[in-house]
């Protein structure tokens, strides 16, 4: 869901890169699962707020700039059952990632990667042979997500 920056300020408040859209829709999670050093820590969020061009938040039982400083860089994560539900064609980005990426002629191209957001649309990155960038477009580039059988087929030509 995103990322923890340097301490911001000197009563436990940390920068947030957020990755939810929109970025403030993190604050309707409060229970959070910080990664810092492969090592899992739930925290609480006490506050997120706008400073300048970002946000901050303040957590639980983090009260000075020193134990804010210990969780720089610590992913966000929040439990699958506190997110919404999907339809039939939604997916959360994780649900996509290790998918075996196959084209119309069912050449394998690689795995989903990993996913990022340009603002046209998403692009997943597809890692094979070679590293691809394919639009996320359902029903035009992207022509079906079989999540039960770990599969992704793309109308996508394979030397491209």
């Amino acid at each position: 869901m995103g990322r923890l920056g340097a301490a911001h300020g000197l009563l436990g408040w940390l920068r947030v890169v957020s990755y939810a859209d929109p970025p403030e829709q993190l604050q309707n999670y409060r229970d959070w699962i910080l990664v810092v050093n492969d090592q899992r820590r739930e925290v609480t969020l006490r506050s997120l707020r706008s400073i300048g061009n970002g946000l901050a938040c303040r957590l639980e039982n983090v009260d000075t700039r020193e134990d804010a400083e210990a969780l720089k860089g610590a992913e966000i994560r929040i439990r699958r059952s506190a997110l919404p539900t999907t339809e039939a064609d939604e997916w959360y980005w994780a649900d996509l990632e290790g998918l075996e990426v196959r084209n119309l002629d069912g050449e394998r191209l690689g795995d989903v990667a990993g996913l990022m957001a340009t603002g046209a649309n998403d692009v997943l990155i597809v890692q094979g042979e070679r590293r691809r960038l394919i639009p996320f477009l359902p029903g035009s580039r992207v022509r079906e997500v079989n999540l039960e059988e770990g599969r992704l087929t793309v109308d996508w030509d394979a030397s491209f």
